[in-house]
């Protein structure tokens, strides 16, 4: 029976499973990635680090099975430099949440010129400059650029049009990088992979068992919606994305829609792309996080035995926009509202808010997706470790007019990424189960305080505010 080894490197976590043709996980393992946090702006993470536990990970999976292929699917718009000559990663890797090149962002939009300080694209100028002196051949690529490169011994440099295209620096064909743009950041092409189609040979990792090519990269959350039958989700991990796959051949916007939407490219075959829309949140399960960190919670597992305590009436309102606000609204300035905090409230409330402001905002991407691309849909899928939590479903299920269908797995970005690489058509993904609303009532009168709320939380930061792309 053919089996993929799938590598899933997502914000703070490194996952790899073996998984049949028969779209079943016979093993996974886990690791989680350190995130470095410095101020309110920088979050970094160690490439070598990255790819070390990768290798650790893949040659667990080689010792448990055998397999001749490997997918990869990955977190987006993060930056790392590495030399040309050998798979050695220079500095530290900047994350997509990070926020140093706000300030860049918002001068290059006085000049006329749209990027997002969490895109690729002014991370890559600031390591270029940063390190470009030092070393002359320098390289910058996202994740898949460099795990390719470096599992490969340094013998493939490629990347994909999904990962490409959430640079910012691609042109509207989505398999082209823009030479303007890449002169209006003082980059050349020079510094950058080609891109390639998602399915293709990338040359071999040597594993115990032998030589398994790395036939797919894909970003993360294109590989959820490869992963789902719908033809619409909503991932709920670190951040709260929802996309759609209108397998249209030009791009719907040439920047956003009305409701904050922005193109992606969902798939390619044969040098050609395919587009589809995506609206963004920044903080889901990083909102979580928070709880952690701030001694909430002893674990995200804890989330819904904590929150089951709550006293509904004293449960406050949260807009969980620690890292600011995204469709249909967007402001990177914005920032975490908690609302209506009764005398009453502690430890399940504040816990229970959280969690009803992630279904909020998710039930905003929902609202944004559809009106952006006019589709008619008869269900959306869902995935991702927050969304198995039963209060977050329901309750967003209690705010979408579509029946929401629950993905069997959590890593619904596994599932696609390893039917793209066994070549696995979409008709033969399990099926997941609907999920029942909530209380209606109570939920929709939260929903109207969340709104209320939100306008709180725009310009925390007027500075960041100003940034538009």
């Amino acid at each position: 029976m053919t089996t993929v080894a799938v590598l899933d490197v997502g914000s703070s976590s490194l996952r790899a499973s073996l998984v049949d043709e028969r779209l079943v996980v016979l093993a996974s393992y886990a690791t989680p990635l350190q995130l470095l946090r410095e101020g309110t702006a920088n979050v970094t993470f160690d490439p070598m680090e990255m790819l070390h536990r990768c290798q650790q990970l893949l040659d667990k999976v080689a010792s448990v099975g055998s397999f001749d292929r490997i997918a990869i699917t990955n977190q987006r718009s993060s930056a790392i430099a590495f030399e040309r000559n050998r798979p050695r990663a220079i500095g530290m890797a900047i994350s997509w949440e990070d926020l140093r090149t706000a300030s860049q962002c918002l001068a290059l939009s006085r000049a006329g010129a749209a990027f997002a300080p969490n895109q690729s694209a002014t991370k890559f100028a600031w390591l270029l400059d940063r390190y470009g002196s030092e070393y002359p051949d320098l390289m910058v690529g996202t994740i898949d650029t460099w795990l390719t490169f470096a599992l490969t011994e340094g013998s493939v440099l490629a990347t994909d049009a999904t990962n490409a295209a959430m640079t910012g620096l691609v042109d509207s064909s989505g398999v082209r990088w823009d030479t303007s743009k890449l002169e209006l950041l003082g980059m050349s092409i020079n510094n950058l992979a080609p891109i390639i189609d998602v399915v293709a040979n990338r040359g071999a990792y040597i594993t115990a068992n032998g030589p398994a090519s790395i036939m797919v990269t894909l970003a993360d959350q294109q590989a959820s919606l490869a992963g789902q039958r719908a033809k619409a989700k909503v991932t709920l991990g670190t951040s709260a994305v929802a996309d759609i796959d209108l397998a249209e051949d030009t791009p719907r916007y040439d920047r956003r829609g009305p409701q904050g939407t922005f193109p992606i490219v969902t798939a390619t075959a044969s040098g050609r792309a395919t587009f589809g829309l995506e609206a963004f949140w920044m903080n889901a399960g990083s909102a979580i996080g928070w709880l952690l960190r701030n001694g909430l919670l002893n674990s995200p597992d804890d989330s819904e035995q904590v929150a089951a305590k709550a006293i509904p009436e004293a449960i406050p309102t949260v807009v969980p926009a620690h890292s600011g606000i995204g469709a249909p609204i967007w402001d990177f300035g914005g920032r975490c509202v908690i609302a209506n905090l009764a005398p009453t409230a502690g430890r399940p409330e504040i816990v229970h808010g959280f969690l009803l402001g992630i279904a909020c905002a998710a039930a905003d991407l929902i609202g944004a997706l559809t009106h952006d691309s006019s589709a008619r849909l008869e269900s959306i899928g869902l995935d991702g470790k927050v969304a198995s939590n039963p209060i977050v479903a329901s309750a967003l299920a209690a705010l979408t007019p579509q029946p929401l269908v629950l993905s069997p797995s959590p890593e619904a970005t596994t599932l696609g990424a390893a039917r793209l690489a066994l070549g696995i058509p979409r008709e033969a993904l399990p099926r997941g189960r609907i999920v029942e609303p909530g209380d209606t009532a109570f939920v929709a009168h939260y929903y109207e305080q969340y709104h209320q709320s939100l306008e709180l939380a725009r310009e925390a930061l007027p500075a960041l505010s100003k940034v538009s792309f």
